[in-house]
């Protein structure tokens, strides 16, 4: 399977945006939104709601027609304002007080896969999995840094309405994210860099806040709905998962392996309907597994007990379901 065909789909362009651009755009934003000691938090946050709704309507109704990169921008600028208003408020009142969210949601989701495709494009699988990482790890600070914010934001959607994981999951954001955690296993180490910089991780300490992140991202889009499972299936995508728990790979990438079990257990739980079931089946995926861990030997004995301690689950789930069916 060509992973990198299908993760660069029909999307070119430059991956090379100004980033110093749109942070400098994010930053000046962010701060016409920041509190002083006689403004409260509540007139705070309802200041900055007040700005992200007139951002959102001049990106979705512009005076003048705005080209594919100026839209792109003010998405930008929207993301830092949108993690702080929502990072401390019930996912339950993000549709209540921002009633444009899921048109929101689609224009973040666009524009997330479309730079993820970006830099997958004319790379090897090397060089596609670094550049992606550099892209959406936090370098300077949170709301400077483009990449990263393109990440936090759908991960605050992905924990409110069921209606906005299937608006990503029709943007093709959880095949998307899923083809980038193949990519990962052909990352190079971090070293042993204790550079802390601007943003106040180090390297590890960043790549570590990523996986996080991009993990629990993918555990709250395949926890509420069906729907992402069923998209991966009919992408032809599943079987990438089932690859990624027996992949050869480097010490430093054991953990990308891990966090593919976990996303896979949490299909186990909560996507396992009739199609996906039925695809895995027809594609062969327990016999892949089967095959991956007859090649494979794992460095660590307990490794291969957590592997298939996570393929058993799998196949408990599925039997459950059949047996409801007989």
């Amino acid at each position: 399977m060509n992973v990198m065909r299908k993760l660069r789909g029909t999307t070119g362009g430059n991956a090379n945006r100004t980033q110093a651009s749109i942070a400098n755009n994010a930053e000046n934003l962010a701060s016409t939104t920041g509190t002083n000691e006689n403004v409260s938090l509540d007139d705070w946050l309802q200041t900055s709601l007040h700005t992200l709704k007139k951002l959102f309507s001049e990106c979705t109704h512009p005076r003048d027609p705005l080209t594919e990169q100026e839209s792109d921008m003010k998405v930008y600028q929207m993301l830092p304002i949108f993690c702080r208003v929502f990072c401390t408020c019930p996912a339950a009142d993000m549709s209540e007080k921002f009633c444009d969210v899921v048109a929101f949601c689609q224009q973040v989701s666009r524009l997330m896969v479309n730079e993820i495709r970006k830099r997958a494009s004319n790379q090897s699988i090397e060089a596609a999995s670094i550049v992606i990482v550099k892209f959406l790890e936090i370098y300077t600070t949170e709301e400077t840094s483009s990449g990263w914010m393109l990440l936090s934001t759908p991960n605050l959607l992905a924990n409110s309405d069921v209606s906005l994981i299937q608006v990503m999951t029709a943007a093709a954001v959880p095949a998307t994210l899923v083809k980038c955690l193949y990519l990962f296993f052909d990352l190079p180490s971090v070293g042993t860099d204790s550079y802390i910089g601007i943003s106040g991780f180090s390297a590890y300490e960043r790549r570590t806040l990523l996986q996080n992140v991009f993990v629990e991202l993918l555990v709250r889009l395949y926890s509420d709905d069906p729907y992402p499972a069923e998209e991966l299936a009919r992408m032809d995508d599943l079987t990438l998962l089932f690859s990624a728990i027996t992949p050869p790979c480097p010490n430093h990438n054991i953990v990308w392996r891990k966090k593919a079990a976990e996303i896979l257990t949490t299909i186990s739980q909560h996507g396992l309907t009739d199609a996906v079931v039925s695809y895995i089946h027809s594609n062969g995926c327990m016999a892949l597994f089967a095959d991956n861990m007859q090649r494979l030997t794992f460095g660590n004995p307990s490794e291969i007990v957590e592997t298939f301690v996570t393929v058993f689950c799998f196949l408990k789930k599925i039997l459950v379901k059949c047996r409801k069916y007989c």
